[in-house]
């Protein structure tokens, strides 16, 4: 048998390897990644390897030994392997540390809120600070600073129902300041209230209440300044609201909208 014949061997092994390999695996999730890795990050490089293999002997070492020829084109999968794995290794792990030192740099600057308004009042809180990025941030607008807001008591009362970042990220952070506007509404708001339905049913009018904050707490509590925690990296920032709010408010102006409490 050929060096040439003996490739044809190899390289028909390697590309079997493959499909069992894409067969046999779990897929991972809802995206089915396993052929685009069996064929297009095994196959097709260990196949492009070996026959730059085979060139080369056949140019520069043509009385190599078929047997060492054949030991070569079936260790070479496992080097490539290898060294593809080690490699990626390294590369999440500089990619890691590159995100810390960019988080560890980055700072909050000018923060501030208002109330949030609707046709009848308000009906919540809009939070605006900017979000400094010295040596930008490798990660795209979903996943880049963010706030939670609550009560000193929970902090779970108020949801995220808007969010607007300024100047528009593409792709990752560049380097620069990044205004966020964020907009809150308590949990315990009707769906009604908080989304655009045209045609809401007597459900979508309903209080929401839970036992992260009841309606007695809702009516009872005074004005007082609400607690922002904004994520940088993985501690928060704590921050006061530098106006006063009472549930109360925003129970009331939903309630003109047309929000009920109803009987479970």
């Amino acid at each position: 048998m050929s060096n040439r014949q003996i490739a044809l061997s190899l390289t028909a092994a390697y590309w079997i390897v493959a499909v069992v390999a894409a067969l046999v695996a779990p897929r991972g999730g809802w995206m089915d990644l396993r052929w685009p890795i069996a064929i297009y990050f095994f196959a097709i490089p260990t196949t492009i390897l070996l026959w730059m293999v085979a060139i080369g002997v056949h140019v520069f070492r043509p009385a190599l030994p078929r047997s060492r020829f054949a030991l070569i084109g079936v260790a070479l999968p496992l080097i490539y392997v290898a060294l593809a794995m080690g490699a990626g290794r390294l590369l999440s792990e500089w990619r890691g540390q590159h995100l810390e030192d960019q988080l560890r740099v980055a700072s909050i600057a000018d923060f501030d809120d208002e109330p949030l308004s609707g046709d009848t009042g308000p009906i919540g809180v809009r939070l605006r600070y900017s979000a400094v990025y010295p040596r930008g941030l490798d990660l795209d607008e979903g996943h880049g600073a963010f706030a939670q807001l609550g009560t000193s008591s929970s902090s779970n009362t108020f949801l995220i129902w808007r969010r607007l970042v300024t100047p528009r990220v593409s792709g990752h952070f560049q380097p620069g300041t990044y205004e966020i506007t964020e907009d809150f509404v308590p949990a315990f708001l009707p769906r009604a209230t908080v989304y655009a339905i045209s045609q809401p049913t007597a459900a979508d009018r309903c209080f929401r209440w839970s036992s992260g904050i009841s309606r007695e707490e809702a009516m009872g509590g005074n004005a007082e300044p609400l607690a922002a925690a904004i994520y940088l990296s993985h501690v928060p920032i704590q921050r006061p609201t530098k106006h006063a709010y009472r549930l109360t408010d925003f129970y009331a102006a939903a309630a003109r909208e047309g929000a009920v409490d109803c009987v479970n």
